[in-house]
């Protein structure tokens, strides 16, 4: 083998050194592709979800109020029940249900060894992101009501069963509530 020979053989393995860092580095990029996310590229599913948020103990407090005053506005206006008074429990906070915009990327990868053994793996990774209206607001999809506990009535008219059905059952209509959840009591003059 001449020198002529010898330059075709460093050649050829040079060539094949430049293939190999090349197929090395297109693998490097694919793996980086599947984890940054590129302008334009849709690599991964998008789903609109919801997410409940629970309200602070003020809002559940400004509903009992709510109910009960309008409450004690219109048992007040019923033949023969008199002045009232209302108080209204709750087993839960308001709760809102908010869209979201959830990204999520599953990434399966198989590799092979020199003695012919196989590996997978899986990747999976999330992201949620809330989605707003104009400004900063987000957008609600659902409101959803605290629960009732119970419902505590005193009325003057309490003391005739026949308004005191009346009020329990008026007041289970109104609220959804089982009439055992609703106390009618006598009040105090």
């Amino acid at each position: 083998m001449g020198v002529k020979g010898k330059l075709d053989e460093i050649s050829k393995e040079s060539k094949n050194k430049k293939y190999l860092l090349i197929a090395v580095g297109l693998a490097i990029a694919g793996i980086a592709i599947t984890f940054i996310p590129l302008p334009g590229g849709n690599h991964s599913k998008n789903n609109t979800t919801v997410q409940t948020v629970k309200s602070t103990a003020r809002t559940e407090t400004n509903y009992e109020q709510q109910i009960e005053k309008r409450l004690v506005a219109i048992l007040e206006k019923m033949e023969g029940v008199g002045q009232v008074s209302v108080m209204v429990t709750t087993y839960s906070n308001e709760e809102k249900v908010l869209a979201a915009d959830t990204t999520s990327n599953n990434q399966q990868t198989e590799e092979k060894d020199q003695a012919g053994g196989t590996r997978n793996s899986m990747t999976n990774s999330s992201n949620q992101k809330i989605v707003m209206q104009s400004g900063n607001t987000p957008y609600v999809v659902k409101e959803n009501k605290p629960t009732i506990k119970g419902v505590l009535i005193l009325a003057e008219g309490a003391d005739n069963s026949n308004i005191r059905s009346q009020i329990i059952e008026s007041v289970a209509n109104l609220l959804d509530v089982p009439v055992h959840k609703v106390s009618v009591l006598k009040k105090q003059c």
